[in-house]
């Protein structure tokens, strides 16, 4: 199976990116806004395809959307290595009874240079559409290839930004974003979803009988197991020192003592490169999300009250919220 094949990898490494749904950025505006200029476009667009839809982050001549991926031309662009010309569409039988075409906006020509990512999946496509036939030279495709090329770069440095050098989780500033956008569509559609948050037994005694430099490798190594433990679509972060945080998506309190459980396990049972004999284990926190948290902070800081709780009852093990629209009810979960 070839990468332009393989869907399921596509879609991880768009999600790698977190900028799904996202607000504007002026480094992908600036991008947008030159291409406009250079083609003399009415509409120039970095699109980015999701499973089902085009989602748009940046756009100047329009407005910033979503529309269902089918019949759009970006997706047909994905699927290939090179830019997709397109001359002329209603005089073209492969795309002249297109809905964009014969409806609103009335697209004519377009050029779209795919986004593709340093590991070679294309995820979305840095494109420029008129309403009137053009046929655009070698030089015009190699300048959109170009500023496509930039606009992964800074995709990249955007990914850098938000990823902590250490454990490659998420940063505090960049998991907190993540709960943002999970609370508003918990408001807007009440979809389940939970915080997990974590903090490892111990790690001081693990620093002053094997070093620092072993208590990094430590950390490292269990954010490993943790992201190989978790499903497709959940979140790790760390929100300092020895403290992670997990967003479980769609999860609901069954599911998410499930996985925590898991969780627990996976990493008592992790060993360590060059000191096999060694062992931590962490204390947990489940809080489902819940109208009665305001911020995302605030969830955080009531799954945090619960690994402190389950810290003083004994550590190794995690303690959940019931009802989560009921402030203090809290059920103490002992693992062994």
């Amino acid at each position: 199976m070839g990468k332009s094949d393989d869907e399921e990898a596509r879609l991880a490494a768009l999600q790698r990116y977190e900028i799904l749904d996202t607000g504007p950025e002026s480094e992908f505006d600036l991008i947008t806004d030159l291409l406009r200029s250079i083609y003399a476009v009415p509409l120039a667009v970095m699109s980015l395809i999701d499973g089902d839809r085009l989602w748009v982050k940046s756009v100047q001549g329009g407005e910033r959307r979503e529309v269902p991926r089918c019949d759009t031309f970006c997706d047909v662009a994905i699927r290939g290595k090179k830019v997709l010309q397109i001359v002329d569409a209603q005089s073209d039988p492969r795309y002249r009874d297109n809905p964009y075409v014969r409806g609103e906006p009335g697209m004519r020509s377009y050029l779209g240079a795919p986004l593709t990512t340093p590991d070679g999946y294309n995820i979305g496509t840095l494109c420029v559409i008129d309403t009137i036939p053009r046929d655009y030279t070698s030089v015009d495709r190699e300048v959109l290839a170009n500023l496509a090329k930039l606009a992964v770069i800074h995709l990249e440095l955007r990914l850098q930004a938000t990823e902590d050098q250490q454990t490659s989780a998420s940063t505090r500033r960049a998991f907190l974003s993540v709960l943002r956008r999970a609370m508003e569509r918990m408001r807007r559609a009440s979809q389940n979803s939970t915080l997990v948050t974590f903090d490892l037994d111990h790690l001081r005694d693990i620093n002053e009988t094997y070093g620092h430099a072993f208590g990094d490798v430590v950390l490292a190594t269990v954010a490993r197991t943790i992201r190989n433990t978790i499903r497709r679509g959940d979140h790790l972060g760390r929100l300092g020192g020895e403290e992670f945080g997990i967003f479980l998506e769609g999860a609901t309190p069954d599911v998410a003592f499930r996985v925590t459980e898991r969780l627990r396990q996976a990493i008592e049972d992790t060993r360590f490169p060059g000191h096999p004999e060694a062992r931590v284990t962490a204390s947990f926190g489940i809080a489902p999300c819940s109208l009665h948290h305001a911020t995302a902070e605030a969830w955080v800081a009531a799954a945090d009250e619960l690994v402190r709780s389950a810290k003083s009852a004994g550590r190794n093990r995690s303690e959940m919220i019931l009802d989560p629209d009921r402030e203090g009810a809290v059920s103490a979960l002992r693992l062994h």
